[in-house]
């Protein structure tokens, strides 16, 4: 095998792979991607059994055809540190790979190609087309509201729900609970699946590098998401997710009207004092007034005021800092609406403009 590419071509590829390559494998190939040179083009492969992402890039300089598998975390740390228009030159000879760009020259340990796994794909059930970006959003939108080590297996991933021509992404971990849909220009039969952590955080990379149109595909255990230029595929968590819709709350609504820059900060500020093991923040609500007060352990405060649109009832609720700060992050719209719905209830983080994006977040005592 020897083959000449430029980083700029290889580079984000490259990110990716390493990114779902595991460093910390039981099984060493699983540290490995895998590269072959063939015809016209350099495919790259990597996987964890769980997820499967290859990557097929246009290369006119490949002088021997042939394959191999070396570390992927060492190989994107060596491209990473060149400039874009540098081309490196790959080789294999002597049971090692050889990697030359300008005056280095490195040689790489490899692993037989035969260990290397292959994930077999299922027929699946539905396929179609989509934005990669209204994808990307989706998640982006609701993947920080999942958890990450729940007893309950289902809720370490993120809910897709085809229903008609919509598409849903709900994310919980109990605490709070997330929810974005967009309307397709196409009806689908009506579908649930349950994407894991790790993958919706990898897709997630990926379609926003990536962000055209996409072919997606599932099956009730795998899903598979392509393009001319990748191929992800992953496994699914297997149950049921909980009824998400009797998460959000009912009852006479209060809605505070506020500008997401001016509570950003000033909850940043707080955030400073908030007590670090349980992140607390209390909202003081009275007409056209919001009063954020947070303390710790150590005797140490922080009260500000802010002003705000608000004609409910005087309100005192308390929160978990993290999760409000979150939740704006994510939210891109320069007004926000906060919809209470009592002290003991939880409330409604939304985007003022339209109803697409619901964050539901339940009060803590304090």
């Amino acid at each position: 095998m020897n083959f000449k590419i430029t980083k700029a071509k290889i580079s984000e590829p490259l990110s990716l792979l390493a990114s779902v390559a595991e460093t910390r494998q039981s099984i060493p190939i699983l540290s490995n991607i895998y590269i072959k040179a063939e015809n016209n083009s350099i495919s790259l492969i990597a996987t964890d059994l769980e997820i499967e992402l290859s990557f097929n890039i246009n290369c006119d300089s490949i002088n021997e055809q042939g394959e191999t598998t070396v570390s992927a975390r060492k190989i994107f740390d060596l491209t990473r540190s060149l400039e874009d228009e540098t081309t490196l030159e790959f080789s294999l000879k002597d049971n090692q790979l050889t990697v030359t760009a300008k005056k280095f020259n490195g040689e790489f340990a490899i692993l037989p190609i035969q260990d290397f796994p292959v994930v077999e794909i299922d027929s699946f059930d539905l396929e179609t087309s989509l934005s990669g970006k209204l994808l990307a959003d989706l998640i982006d939108q609701t993947s920080f509201a999942m958890a990450s080590q729940d007893v309950r297996y289902y809720l370490n991933g993120i809910l897709v729900e085809i229903d008609g021509s919509n598409v849903n992404l709900v994310a919980t971990d109990g605490h709070r609970l997330a929810w974005a849909s967009e309307t397709l220009d196409k009806e689908l039969n009506e579908s649930k699946l349950i994407l894991p952590r790790k993958s919706a955080l990898e897709l997630q990379k990926l379609l926003n590098l990536y962000p055209g149109e996409v072919d997606l595909c599932f099956s009730s255990n795998q899903i598979m998401i392509s393009s001319e230029e990748f191929r992800f595929v992953s496994k699914l968590i297997e149950g049921n997710y909980p009824d998400y819709q009797k998460v959000f709350p009912t009852g006479e609504e209060q809605v505070l009207k506020v500008e997401k820059t001016l509570i950003q900060t000033a909850l940043n500020r707080a955030s400073v004092l908030s007590n670090e093991k349980y992140r607390g923040v209390k909202f003081i609500l009275s007409k056209d007034n919001l009063k954020i007060c947070a303390n710790n352990p150590s005797k140490e405060s922080a009260e500000e005021e802010i002003s705000v649109e608000y004609a409910g009832d005087d309100l005192e609720i308390g929160f978990n800092i993290s999760y409000i700060q979150e939740s704006l992050s994510v939210i891109h719209n320069p007004e926000i609406d906060f919809v209470f719905y009592g002290p003991e209830n939880s409330c409604i983080i939304k985007n003022k403009e339209n109803d697409n994006l619901v964050h539901v977040i339940m009060p803590m005592r304090l």
